[in-house]
């Protein structure tokens, strides 16, 4: 079988053998494991050498006490083991190859080989899945992949495996997403973060081996439950700005934080979560500009073209935020154009039919998190200094900076919002048919439940709202409010009807 990943592999290191520049020895905390190996070498011979597997890459030297010169980066290398029938006595061992490169290595047991099949799968790529894992049922279907529950045949762990049909994602954008995925989660070790373990390939697939989410994601669970109360709402959204605040640390943007891609780890938790689907997240490093999300979540500056960072995912927690509150969507659209356009123009409506009973300062983190400007946007660390984190988070042990003043332009009494019903669409064809580009792959790929829908919301009907006045709320497009909701003296002389 040629592995799709062969070309990756041969662009990094055109030879199985290179030399370090210099030779030294890895630091304790990177080694996963080492020992003496025999290796059979191109000219077939038999040799005993010590070798020691260092973050992604096998190290080798002439003895244990000698240092490293030669390494080998396994990220995109097939890991097979064997067993050999000997006259006497059986030889385990295990192939390292991609394309026409291959290695093998001995080892003196099965035990042994053991060891080092645990830390090589989760570093290259292995072939035989269905001999480690059991298949159980669907979990999702989308356009390229399947998700299944599955579980590990030693130990009894239930996983999700995606299964990417390799058909599907010949062309060079979708393949690349893929390996920008799988190279972004392997560098990734946070708890509320969806953990790849291993990766598989076959004639036809490739499988990444996931965490297992058994509570849904955050769409389903509003749909079955309702808006979350602010307490609630509250706690979630700190675990999600604490998981940028991680990604922010090592420079990575998500770029497709929605509700679909907000795993729940249990049915009666509604704070434990995992994020999901990192096939659009991207290095910071560099100025990004791709035109790239899930309409109704995507940061202004993105719709409009302008060069961008990491607060783009801040938007998309305001927006989830928003919806999570009120069960309604902010940028809600007869079709992904009309919400694209209303994305894009950041005007955000909170009407009183949802918003009554939700504070003012509920309102104001939401305002806090979706500015328009990206200046003035908080990062993930600023946003967790908001008061209303704080009032309804122990744990966020952050000093209460100055908020913005805008939080005194609303006047509404704190309690828990009503369940409000929210409209699911099917919105699988015309997602692919919208003018964002997602990567170039159309739907954003699947993860733990269905993903070819979308939340938009029914807007409210009526007469309209009146606009309030802005200038206490910087870089943020007008907010409206319809109805009940008193405007404070202050700010009654600036209002107008539209």
């Amino acid at each position: 079988m040629l592995s799709m990943f062969a070309s990756v592999d041969q662009q990094e290191e055109p030879s199985f053998w290179n030399s370090l520049e210099k030779p030294s020895n890895p630091t304790k905390s990177s080694v996963h494991i080492k020992g003496t190996l025999i290796e059979l070498t191109s000219t077939e011979k038999l040799k005993e050498r010590f070798f020691c597997l260092s973050q992604f890459s096998l190290l080798r030297s002439k003895n244990e006490s000698s240092p490293f010169k030669k390494s080998s980066s396994l990220k995109w290398k097939i890991i097979e083991p064997f067993v050999e029938e000997g006259n006497s006595e059986q030889k385990y061992g295990f192939r390292i190859s991609q394309g026409d490169i291959c290695r093998h290595f001995y080892t003196k047991s099965s035990e042994e080989l053991d060891q080092w099949l645990i830390h090589l799968s989760k570093i290259g790529i292995m072939t035989d899945i269905k001999n480690d894992y059991t298949f159980k049922k669907v979990l999702g279907t989308g356009s390229f992949a399947h998700v299944y529950l599955a579980v590990d045949v030693e130990n009894s762990q239930e996983y999700a495996i995606k299964s990417i049909q390799k058909a599907l994602i010949q062309s060079k954008s979708n393949f690349m997403a893929l390996v920008n995925e799988i190279d972004i989660l392997r560098n990734l070790n946070h708890p509320a973060i969806t953990k790849l373990h291993k990766v598989y390939e076959s004639p036809h697939h490739i499988h990444l081996v996931l965490d297992y989410a058994p509570g849904g994601d955050l769409l389903h669970r509003i749909l079955n439950k309702g808006p979350f109360s602010e307490e609630k709402a509250a706690k979630l959204i700190k675990n999600i700005l604490k998981v940028l605040e991680y990604l922010d640390s090592k420079n990575i943007a998500h770029r497709d934080i929605k509700l679909e891609n907000i795993l729940m780890m249990s049915d009666d938790n509604d704070n434990k979560i995992k994020i999901t689907d990192f096939g659009l997240a991207s290095l910071t490093n560099i100025e990004l500009t791709q035109n790239c999300g899930s309409p109704g979540y995507v940061a202004p500056e993105i719709l409009k073209k302008k060069p961008y960072g990491s607060k783009v995912d801040v938007f998309s927690v305001g927006v989830v935020l928003y919806i999570i509150l009120s069960g309604r969507a902010p940028f809600a659209g007869k079709n992904p154009r009309e919400t694209l356009i209303k994305n894009r123009d950041c005007t955000i409506l909170f009407y009183d039919e949802y918003w009554k009973n939700i504070s003012r300062q509920a309102i104001n983190a939401v305002l806090y998190l979706t500015r328009s400007q990206p200046k003035i946007r908080p990062t993930a660390k600023e946003a967790l200094e908001h008061e209303w984190f704080l009032k309804h988070c122990e744990d966020v042990k952050i000093s209460l900076r100055k908020t913005s003043s805008a939080a005194n332009i609303f006047n509404a009494a704190s309690a828990s919002p009503k369940p409000t019903q929210v409209v699911l669409q099917e919105m699988s064809r015309q997602r692919r048919s919208s003018c964002l580009a997602n990567g170039g792959r159309g739907e954003s790929q699947v993860d733990f439940t269905t993903r070819r829908m979308s939340c938009f919301l029914n807007n409210t009907k009526g007469d309209n709202p009146t606009e309030f006045s802005t200038r206490n709320i910087p870089a943020h497009n007008h907010i409206y409010i319809k109805n009940a909701v008193e405007i404070p003296t202050d700010e009654k002389k600036d209002t107008k009807k539209i």
